[in-house]
């Protein structure tokens, strides 16, 4: 039985702001909520910060997401805060624990812990009717209502995992997991396993896998390019620069599928050999097409056998696995590496719609008819998730601080209309924007973007360098915009 308080009074003055989640995006809305003047409480129902970068296998769930092995799809260069970098002396994919540690380090330096409330759930967050919410918050034993001037959502999209449901699946004797709860290879050797899904947890644990077990099936429905972590013996999103964005479209996507090509035959990889493998490769596009960076090894273990590529899986019978094309194999586990369902269970159903796990807001963080409820770190990205959280941030921040203006509600309902014709919308993930397009364009937002021409010694790292959310602290704005 838990016992209800009232509203929890606050200082006088400042605007309080819910902040829920303190993962990345929690921490750099907090940060950036402060640098406004603002008075976050942040709210997080584990014991630590670190959202999905937690990892602790003593927890039932082992700790989120993560398993042993896992470092970043996306290289250091591009994914520390612009006002916080990432120690010099770490890999170019830095290990998850290293980047836990770092964001330990961001929220020390900042001074963010006195602002999280810990092992805290959200129960419910309703919008009052006079421009406030009224939120509801449970530390298990006690419940406590407090009043907010704005509700920001942190909590991201990976917490609820999607399993199929297949025929045949009450019949089946092997075993069934989610790539959730996969933490290391050690328990599946000497099986025949079943990897679905080719995004970038599922071609991890395949290699990984493929070292001990007796066979690795990855099975997938239409494909995908695999981007090696090194073209060109760099990191692959170093070949993302301005310079690059500034080509027309088609020129653009000529230059990467080049690119592409030309370390695959570096590795004595061709496509028709690929294709006799099974793999399906969809027309390469940089929008419409599943681009995973992959572990150097994948496509090595497939050319070796090591990893036999198969179609949809398409129904279950004891042992048996029957795929979309009417082969089958007989396998001791299916992992499903098949994503998450989003869910927002402490909001009112009439408030958010979710459909193809997505939801309709003005460039992905406001909702256009509640200003004061925003979105940061919702949107899926094609490169460096920090950056993109940290300037969403710095806009919601902007934004409830006065500083920055919102168009009409119905410039942003035209706007979300506008925005589904984009190329965008047609990508089989979510919700994706590109790292430096988007980033862009809310730095644009903000009076961040920098003038180039004024920061000459700049412009070589600025057109030829990565990606680096550090030249969004080039120009100091705090005007009104």
């Amino acid at each position: 039985m838990t016992s209800e308080q009232g509203a929890a009074p606050h200082p006088p003055g400042k605007r309080r702001v819910a902040v829920i989640g303190a993962g990345v995006s929690g921490l750099a809305t907090a940060k950036c909520l402060l640098d406004e003047g603002l008075e976050p409480v942040v709210y997080e129902q584990e014991s630590q910060i670190g959202g999905l970068w937690n990892y602790d296998e003593t927890l039932p769930d082992g700790g989120g997401i993560m398993y042993r092995s896992l470092r970043t799809n996306t290289s250091k260069h591009t994914l520390a805060f612009s006002d916080f970098p990432l120690p010099e002396t770490l890999p170019d994919f830095p290990h998850h624990s290293e980047i836990l540690q770092y964001l330990r380090a961001y929220a020390a330096s900042f001074g963010l812990q006195q602002y999280i409330q810990f092992n805290t759930v959200v129960e419910s967050a309703r919008p009052t009717g006079q421009q406030q919410w009224s939120v509801r918050t449970s530390t298990g034993q006690q419940s406590v209502t407090e009043t907010f001037d704005a509700v920001i959502i942190c909590s991201g999209r990976d917490r609820y995992p999607t399993l199929p449901q297949l025929p045949g699946r009450e019949t089946f004797v092997g075993k069934i997991l989610h790539s959730h709860s996969y933490k290391g290879p050690e328990e599946f050797a000497g099986q025949d396993v079943i990897v679905a899904g080719v995004g970038s947890s599922g071609v991890d644990i395949a290699v990984e896998l493929s070292e001990v077990a007796r066979q690795v099936y990855l099975s997938t429905t239409n494909g995908a390019w695999f981007i090696p972590r090194y073209v060109l013996k760099r990191p692959y999103d170093h070949q993302l620069t301005r310079l690059a964005a500034c080509l027309p479209y088609r020129l653009r996507m000529f230059f990467f599928y080049r690119l592409l090509l030309h370390e695959y035959k570096r590795m004595g990889i061709s496509l028709a050999h690929l294709r006799s493998k099974g793999l399906p490769l969809p027309s390469f596009d940089l929008w419409r097409t599943r681009l995973t960076p992959c572990n150097n090894e994948l496509l090595l273990h497939i050319k070796r056998g090591a990893i036999v590529v198969e179609p949809k899986i398409a129904q279950l019978a004891e042992r048996k696995v029957m795929f979309a094309d009417g082969s089958s194999v007989e396998t001791d586990t299916i992992i499903y590496c098949t994503g998450y369902t989003l869910r927002f269970p402490f909001l009112p159903d009439e408030l958010i719609e979710i459909k193809d796990g997505r939801v309709e807001l003005y460039k992905h963080v406001f909702h256009p008819e509640v200003p004061n409820l925003a979105f940061v770190g919702l949107c899926t990205v094609a490169g460096a998730h920090i950056p993109v959280a940290e300037i969403q941030g710095r806009w919601v921040a902007r934004v409830l601080a006065g500083n920055v203006e919102l168009p009409s509600r119905e410039e942003m309902a035209a706007v979300i209309e506008q925005d589904r014709s984009h190329p965008s919308s047609q990508s089989p993930v979510p919700m994706q924007v590109q790292l430096l397009e988007y980033a862009e364009e809310i730095a644009t937002i903000l009076g961040v973007r920098p003038h180039i021409w004024s920061h000459p010694r700049s412009l070589p790292r600025w057109f030829f360098g990565p990606f680096s959310a550090t030249h969004y602290r080039l120009e100091r704005s705090g005007k009104k915009v």
